[in-house]
């Protein structure tokens, strides 16, 4: 490295004069870094360069390692006053430094733990591992009294292996040394990871939904699998979606398929399925029609409700002009049974260019709409994916095109 800047005196670090607060005298500490930073990377050679991240990476580690030693002793002197609840360390750094108190009270027990672990202060000091091996080391050594091992013997192996692997490994390389010497320590700590699942669906105010959870490692497993089964193995050439996007479609087709088999509990009396509450005028896209309603929450534009009633039971209810139900007819599926599988035959995939997605992923698409008087007939059906079904709608452009005087 270019330039190694000494920190000041640990006895110069802070003092109390009759100006108040003075900040610790790191002068040339700052000043090196300034020389650094104008120097700037882009006359460097590639290889110092790296040399250079290199130097960053164990100087930032240093520093984390010795601000946690800082922290310790703030903590020590803290808990000496445990009435002035001002003067908690968690709630000092969330104050101050804008952490949140989860956030805060992780770097508090870091700090606390550390001076219990020699081999991993040490390790940590000198810039060989990072605080996110150290997370790993604590929360490993936080369980070791619940099993048959010996802290002084896990605590440097946990160290020597962190300094080779990275942090999911060293997790890993953990739980083996667990299970190999305690099998039912390693049960205990199984079990208390699958109650820690969870799951949260909820609407927020756009009308989407958040899906936020923790899985258990089988459950996640089996989500992950069945996800990556749908994914295929490469998006089409024309499929825009990110990755993110093709995941998100992939879970609603988990639920869309299992819906559509019909073997799910009944609740009310019925199968469960997706109901759309729509006006005729709001499937023909007429100007000044309502939006559609999904299971009595969402609007949906009149677009998309065209497209779900592609393929769809029909129940038609004639209300008055005050919504009072005067009739309800009997529900009818759109594309019968005999005519999908015929439909299947004869397009074997989906029918734009390049997509091969055979029939189970696709849906019937009416190319003339049945709303706008297309007949459920071979002639007037073919296949799309979600994809390609998608771009067809919406349709509000070429819809009122072809019916402009």
């Amino acid at each position: 490295m270019r330039l190694m800047a000494a920190p000041g005196k640990a006895s110069e670090l802070f003092y109390e004069g009759s100006g108040g607060y003075v900040p610790p005298s790191f002068a040339s500490v700052e000043e090196g870094l300034a020389v650094i930073d104008r120097g700037g990377p882009e006359n460097l050679t590639t290889n110092t360069l790296r040399e250079d991240l290199k130097w960053f990476t164990i100087q930032q580690r240093t520093l984390e390692a010795m601000s946690a030693r800082w922290l310790g002793e703030l903590d020590r002197r803290e808990q000496q006053a445990p009435d002035d609840d001002f003067h908690s360390c968690t709630r000092w750094l969330s104050e101050t430094l804008k952490l949140t108190p989860n956030a805060a009270y992780a770097h508090v027990r870091t700090a606390r733990m550390l001076e219990q672990l020699p081999w991993t202060a040490a390790a940590f000091r000198r810039g060989q591992i990072s605080s996110q091996h150290v997370a790993v080391i604590r929360r490993a050594m936080e369980q070791v009294p619940k099993t048959c091992l010996d802290p002084s013997d896990v605590e440097p192996a946990l160290v020597f292996a962190a300094r080779q692997m990275d942090t999911f490994n060293l997790e890993q390389h953990w739980q083996q040394i667990r299970y190999q010497a305690d099998q039912e320590a390693a049960l205990e700590a199984e079990e208390e990871r699958r109650r820690q699942r969870w799951l949260s669906l909820r609407q927020i105010s756009t009308g989407n939904y958040r899906i936020e959870g923790v899985l258990d490692a089988e459950g996640g497993a089996t989500l992950k699998t069945a996800i990556r089964s749908l994914l295929g193995p490469r998006p089409a050439s024309d499929d825009e979606r990110t990755p993110a996007q093709r995941r998100a479609d992939a879970i609603v087709e988990l639920a869309r398929r299992r819906l559509d088999a019909g073997d799910l509990p009944e609740r009310g009396g019925e199968k469960p399925h997706l109901l759309l509450t729509a006006d005729l005028s709001t499937l023909r896209l007429a100007p000044g029609s309502r939006l559609a309603q999904l299971d009595w929450g969402p609007l949906v534009t009149g677009e998309t409700a065209r497209r779900l009633a592609d393929d769809a039971s029909i129940t038609p209810v004639l209300v008055d002009d005050k919504g009072g139900i005067l009739h309800v007819g009997r529900s009818s599926r759109s594309v019968p049974g005999r005519l999908r599988k015929a439909l299947n035959l004869r397009d074997r995939h989906c029918v734009s260019p390049g997509c091969t997605t055979p029939p189970e992923l696709c849906v019937p698409h009416h190319r003339l709409h049945w709303a706008d008087g297309g007949r459920t007939v071979l002639p007037n059906l073919e296949l799309r994916c979600d994809v390609h079904h998608g771009r067809l709608h919406p349709e509000n452009h070429r819809f009122r095109q072809s019916r402009a005087p």
